[in-house]
């Protein structure tokens, strides 16, 4: 395809530039309502610092983020409830209205006199809730821009919305930091009693997500003149097996960890495989396009890192020297504040390059975060999550690529299944969360490190051999600039 023909295809849209950039904007303004809630959307440090606090051990501390990744599979169960395109602002908004309302209940749920195993379920149950609604509204929002914006646009929607956005998620680290205690800065903050601390920072979410809620109704959508039909029970039928059969995988899993119990286990193994196959023949579609396939490949490999944010954070005790819910607001303020720095270059970045690079620039920051991880301790160690930040924007830029290469109809299937691919980071946080359980429980010790402290480094460098296989994959095999069959 030559320059002149790609040019077109780049600038088309059915909406003036007026609308287009209203849906921008607000594009980038629900982004980031979600990044100010950062803290508590974003599950893993502040969860497993709660968790930590309500006297749960690693794997435990781990689940609500492994529960968040196994149910991002929801928002392709969605899709099929609701294909029309005249439904996508009104599912927007119920994702966001859901996801206030589990916040509410949660910081409600902390305040009652209730068991500590209780008060546990309910932030795994938060996390499971925040895994299916979020996931879901980032689909929502990638196909309003998908539909309501041109291709050569998306680069300044990007910027805007993960170079400004991640900002706010600092003010939600910062008011963290305030709330839990610690040092941050050189500024010592002593914090608010628990659970008070907690409660407000659960609670606080709710208000921002009836403000995205809000803004989700004034997107400018096009009406088709054909609505696509929802698909027949007997093809959805896979779906509906594999999401179940991969939540019981999970649970499974964990209870063979708990009682040690290998029929569990290999149960659970079952469980997840059964899941696999299942899900990967209902979107066989999809899959039988060689650059959708290994763009998924790709993706799965590094995604694993986002399984890692839970054990970087409980590693604090051995890195830093102190409990990990003093360290949570100032890794989540590192986090989200290079990731501002780092959204803004790689938007301008993608302007000038191609799709690829973007999967490629953020793939090797993944990697590089967990070497740090895995190599540093005192002060500097903070910096892998400054590091990971930036890593994190993989989750942008992988679905772009996806989008660039969906046909228009398929949109919104396409990414319902780039959300799914989160799901392999459930068992791969659930796995780096063994591994140190594995480490400590049996004692083991190398290169005169303690056994909690090599735990954590072996989960480190699994998560390194799983990105740098995406990395060598990407490289070799996936086309610069992937284009839709339609083209």
């Amino acid at each position: 395809m030559t320059t002149t023909s790609v040019e077109p295809i780049a600038d088309a849209c059915p909406l003036s530039w007026p609308e287009q950039r209203r849906n921008l904007v607000l594009f980038a303004s629900c982004t980031g309502m979600q990044y100010l809630a950062a803290p508590v959307l974003y599950v893993g440090i502040t969860q497993a610092s709660l968790c930590d606090r309500l006297e749960a051990d690693t794997r435990t501390s781990n689940l609500p983020a492994t529960l968040f990744f196994a149910m991002t599979a929801m928002p392709a169960i969605i899709a099929w409830v609701s294909p029309q395109v005249a439904s996508l602002k009104r599912n927007l908004m119920l994702c966001y209205s859901i996801s206030g309302v589990m916040l509410a209940t949660l910081a409600v749920t902390l305040l009652l006199p209730l068991p500590n195993s209780v008060k546990l379920a309910m932030v795994i149950l938060q996390g499971g809730v925040s895994g299916a609604v979020m996931p879901a509204a980032i689909a929502f929002l990638w196909e309003v821009i998908g539909r309501g914006s041109a291709e050569s646009k998306r680069g300044l929607a990007l910027s805007l919305a993960f170079g400004l956005g991640p900002i706010l998620a600092v003010v939600g680290s910062f008011a963290q930091a305030a709330l839990l205690g610690g040092t941050l800065f050189g500024w010592k903050f002593s914090g608010a009693a628990y659970p008070w601390n907690f409660v407000v920072l659960f609670g606080a979410g709710a208000p921002v997500m009836a403000v995205a809620a809000y803004l989700s109704r004034l997107f400018v959508v096009i009406p088709v003149e054909h609505e696509l039909e929802r698909e027949p029970l007997s093809d959805v039928l896979p779906l509906l097996i594999g999401v179940p059969m991969m939540f019981a995988s999970v649970a499974l899993l964990h209870f063979a960890s708990v009682r040690s119990n290998e029929l569990f286990r290999f149960s659970g193994y079952g469980a997840a495989a059964g899941a696999a196959m299942a899900i990967v023949y209902y979107f066989r579609s999809l899959l039988s396009q060689r650059v959708l396939l290994l763009a998924t490949v790709v993706t799965i490999l590094v995604y694993a890192v986002n399984g890692s944010p839970s054990n970087m954070n409980l590693y604090s005790q051995s890195a830093l020297g102190d409990s990990p819910e003093k360290y949570a607001g100032l890794q989540n303020m590192l986090r989200f504040g290079f990731k501002a720095v780092a959204g803004g270059f790689l938007g301008w970045m993608l302007t000038r390059t191609n799709p690829r690079a973007g999967i490629l620039a953020t793939a090797t920051i993944c990697l590089a975060s967990q070497l740090w991880a895995m190599l540093v301790t005192g002060p500097w160690y903070l910096a892998a999550f400054v590091i990971f930040g930036a890593g994190e924007l993989i989750g942008v830029y992988s679905p772009n690529y996806m989008v660039s290469a969906s046909k228009t109809n398929d949109l919104r299937r396409t990414m319902a299944f780039a959300t799914m691919l989160m799901v392999p980071a459930a068992p791969a946080g659930y796995l780096y969360g063994a591994i140190v359980d594995f480490v400590k429980s049996h004692k083991l010790t190398a290169m005169g490190l303690t056994p909690e402290s090599l735990g954590f480094r072996a989960s480190f460098l699994a998560s390194s051999v799983l990105i740098l296989c995406g990395i060598v994959v990407a490289v070799s095999l996936l086309p610069k600039r992937p284009r839709s069959p339609e083209e």
